[in-house]
């Protein structure tokens, strides 16, 4: 009977095994969906993501050490401007190399605030990333303000969209008269408060340009019922439109410049577009035709601005 116990208990003991043993298996390939194919793709993978950053070349010091006759681990010391946020760097950097199986533990050194990240491959960390502030170091950041158009009024999944985003991206929406954007400012409010109006046609085409005597008067009207409006200006280079918007005291938004983007050109060409607001200094807007599809084409590619400087801001207004 002692002997059969015995057995019972050694059998208990190997099913707990058994499952511990797959337990950590599980826990240690979970997320490694990808091999490493040799720590030069580590160090690849480590280049670009700096270079997606806009951490130039000589903001890095690459050295190694030597821990045995087989094997360096290079270091690298990155040299940062005060406000860059390292733990973002952190973070991305986790996102990348996670796929790998690659634990990213960092500490932090105060008063200096500065990080060490290891890489930890198979127990062994195989490279160090060392964040430090430079003083002497001026953070860089590009300007932009983007704009999402609509045709008819948004359902709320695409305004809920828009809102995830978290930045100050306003929605324009084509009206003929001011008290059509009165009921759309009531039936937008409490769900999404940042937009503008474009005066329009009939058919949609841009009511300053195509008719000035008219646009003028729904201006006026604008004062009587929506002063607070905020009116798109699409072509505000022409002499006779300036005297227009002269006349009223509303706040306008001027786009005669802007970069226009929409579905018809391809995903591709539609980021490639948007790529352009990280170089353009003269602080650029984009105006995107709101869709479902050019919605996730901005989300995607969002991320990639803000990690290159680029900070959304609200498209500047101006009076006349």
């Amino acid at each position: 009977m002692k002997e059969q116990k015995k057995k019972r208990f050694i059998a208990l003991l190997l099913l707990a095994a058994c499952l511990l043993s797959g337990y950590m298996l599980f826990q240690t390939s979970d997320g490694a969906t990808r091999h490493l194919q040799s720590f030069a793709e580590a160090d690849s993978l480590i280049e670009l993501e700096l270079s997606n950053f806009s951490i130039s070349k000589h903001q890095i010091e690459r050295t190694s050490v030597s821990l045995d006759s087989s094997f360096n681990r290079k270091i690298y010391r990155v040299d940062l401007p005060e406000g860059f946020s390292k733990t973002q760097l952190h973070a991305e950097l986790n996102q990348v190399f996670h796929p790998y199986g690659i634990a990213m533990p960092a500490k932090v050194t105060f008063p200096e605030q500065e990080m060490q990240i290891h890489l930890e491959y198979k127990q062994t960390v195989i490279r160090t990333v060392e964040l430090r502030t430079d003083a002497d170091l001026t953070l860089q950041r590009n300007r932009a303000s983007i704009i999402i158009a609509f045709n008819e009024l948004p359902d709320v999944d695409l305004l809920n969209v828009i809102s995830n985003f978290g930045e100050p991206i306003p929605v324009v929406l084509g009206v003929n008269h001011p008290m059509e954007a009165n009921e759309i400012r009531k039936s937008l409010s409490g769900r999404y408060n940042r937009f503008l109006f474009w005066l329009q046609t009939e058919d949609n085409k841009d009511l300053i340009r195509n008719n000035p005597t008219a646009a003028l008067r729904r201006m006026k009207q604008f004062e009587d019922i929506l002063p607070q409006a905020d009116i798109l200006l699409a072509n505000q280079g022409r002499e006779s439109n300036n005297s227009i918007v002269s006349e009223t005291n509303l706040s306008f938004v001027k786009v005669e410049n802007a970069l226009r983007l929409h579905q018809e050109l391809g995903k591709a060409a539609f980021l490639e577009e948007l790529e352009t607001l990280k170089s353009d200094p003269s602080f650029p807007v984009a105006i995107i035709t709101g869709n479902e599809t050019t919605l996730s084409w901005l989300e995607q590619k969002l991320p990639d601005l803000k990690k290159a400087g680029v900070q959304i801001i609200p498209p500047p207004k101006t009076t006349f």
